[in-house]
């Protein structure tokens, strides 16, 4: 009877012991969003701010300085490139401006090369054009 006793005491404390494994363990979920937003952007520089032609020969008509400066666009968008010029209105006249692009997505480096024309007709004298160049998202 003894042997039985300590039998029944054993499968009672096994018993005992499993049932709190076979409950399901407490828990509790909560959920929550993350929301953010990424604007369009749009960066300018340019490789250098100032271009002086070198000296032109007496009688020179016509002058392209090609990769005169670099413009570096950086973006995480669609973009456009624009420039006004800005000066005496006959320097503004001899001068063009030939973008390598004028459009474009993410980062570029765009060249651009100055042209004078038509020099023959133009006074005697030094000319400044300040250019300035626009960036827009698209």
């Amino acid at each position: 009877m003894r042997k039985l006793g300590i039998g029944l005491l054993i499968v009672m404390l096994g018993v005992a012991l499993a049932i709190p494994g076979w409950a399901k363990t407490p828990s509790s979920v909560a959920e929550g969003k993350v929301v953010w937003e990424i604007y369009k952007y749009v960066k300018l520089k340019l490789s250098d701010t100032n271009y002086t032609f070198p000296k032109l020969e007496p009688g020179t008509d016509e002058y392209l300085a090609e990769d005169a400066v670099i413009l570096y666009v950086e973006s995480n968008t669609d973009w456009s490139l624009s420039f006004e010029l800005e000066g005496d209105a006959e320097a503004i006249a001899h001068l063009s401006v030939l973008l390598g692009q004028t459009s474009g997505s993410g980062s570029a480096a765009v060249s651009v090369d100055y042209k004078l024309s038509d020099l023959r007709t133009m006074a005697p004298g030094e000319y400044q054009v300040t250019v300035v160049y626009t960036a827009t998202t698209e």
